[in-house]
């Protein structure tokens, strides 16, 4: 399996949602990167381009994830994502 991207986490300050899946991101060591809508007009077009107009969205390669659903994320890391960086602990 080839080493995708790295996921993408397109936030809000405001979006309680946001703080949630940041959390579970870092406290299963995946680095990712995080685009605040609230005050970046870069990430406002770039979250638009994705068809989603809502945050938290996480983007790990081709596959999009809205909101926190935990279980969704380990498969999706489980499952599409060779991991990135030697402490990545992803399980479903």
């Amino acid at each position: 399996m080839t080493r995708n991207p790295t996921p993408i986490l397109y936030t809000h300050v405001q979006c309680a949602d946001s703080g949630r899946v940041r959390e579970w991101l870092a406290s299963h060591e995946v680095v990712f990167i995080e685009r605040d809508v609230s005050s970046d007009d870069a990430a406002v077009t770039e979250l638009i381009a994705t068809g989603i107009v809502a945050t938290p969205l996480l983007v790990v390669g081709d596959a999009m994830i809205l909101g926190f659903r935990p279980k969704r994320f380990a498969e999706v890391f489980a499952t599409h994502w060779s991991g990135h960086g030697a402490n990545s602990r992803v399980e479903p």
